[in-house]
């Protein structure tokens, strides 16, 4: 797809645009496709790829679109997790520093939490917001904490929800930040109307994910072709591949995937 025609819904890092567009450059393809709303073409999944891509002077990006609105795509969010020294003494700290009225309850489980959670430590303290915020100003909220201990010198890990759970029930980690979850009508109306999310707050799962395509930056970039040519082009690359079906729940790169994913091999 044209990279004009493609929306971004989440605020991208600079540090890390630049890491990626250096090593795309260096590899010269782009390693996995942007997964986009083939209605309204907001990107689901790959707007660090996007900035890179367009930094690079690209025409087009490879794109797997997706019927959003099925039911067989689901939305969730990416939790914060930090080990830190008194993580309940922490929490009190931000929480009074940031002004947000939170109270202070144990969770009965730790598997399970309120709706208005804010943090989780693993002494089963639970920090919820006293009032209820909309899901953007919760979002920014968290975000906020994670910025504050960032900047303290703390490393932060990026699990889906359940994942997040079960470090904590585990003693793994000590300190979940807890993310919202957006709707995909709300998604679309940020993409679609210029209003970015933080990054990395939502998490798309979908039916079949296709990783490792390793589309030529030559074809991205190439000034004669048209977008039926690179279309063309690109499913002569990948039906020249093999694919390994991988089950949900598989790692590739350090991630953990929710869905079967499809790995062209070359």
């Amino acid at each position: 797809m044209p990279l004009e025609e493609l929306k971004p819904h989440e605020e991208i890092i600079e540090e890390s645009v630049a890491k990626l567009a250096r090593e795309m450059r260096e590899d010269g393809f782009v390693r996995d496709p942007l997964i986009v709303d083939r209605d309204e073409h907001v990107i689901l999944d790959g707007m660090h790829r996007f900035s890179s891509l367009e930094r690079l002077k690209c025409r087009f990006a490879p794109c797997c679109l997706l019927d959003y609105m099925s039911p067989k795509i689901t939305v969730g969010s990416w939790y914060r997790v930090f080990t830190i020294e008194r993580p309940k003494s922490i929490a009190q700290e931000i929480l009074s520093e940031m002004k947000v009225n939170c109270s202070v309850k144990h969770a009965s489980s730790r598997s399970e939490h309120d709706t208005n959670s804010l943090i989780l430590t693993s002494d089963g303290s639970e920090f919820c917001l006293d009032n209820s915020p909309d899901v953007l100003e919760r979002c920014r909220m968290a975000v906020a904490i994670e910025k504050r201990i960032v900047r303290d010198g703390h490393s932060v890990t990026y699990l889906s929800e359940a994942l997040a759970i079960d470090s904590l029930r585990s003693n793994r980690t000590n300190f979940v930040i807890v993310l919202p979850s957006f709707t995909k009508e709300t998604i679309r109306r940020c993409g679609s109307e210029g209003l970015l999310l933080p990054h990395k707050v939502t998490r798309h799962i979908i039916p079949s994910r296709p990783l490792e395509i390793d589309v030529p930056l030559s074809l991205l970039t190439d000034s004669q072709l048209s977008r039926r040519e690179a279309d063309d082009r690109l499913g002569e690359l990948l039906a020249a591949r093999k694919v390994d079906r991988k089950p949900p729940g598989s790692v590739v790169d350090g991630r953990r995937y929710d869905e079967e994913l499809l790995v062209f091999c070359r």
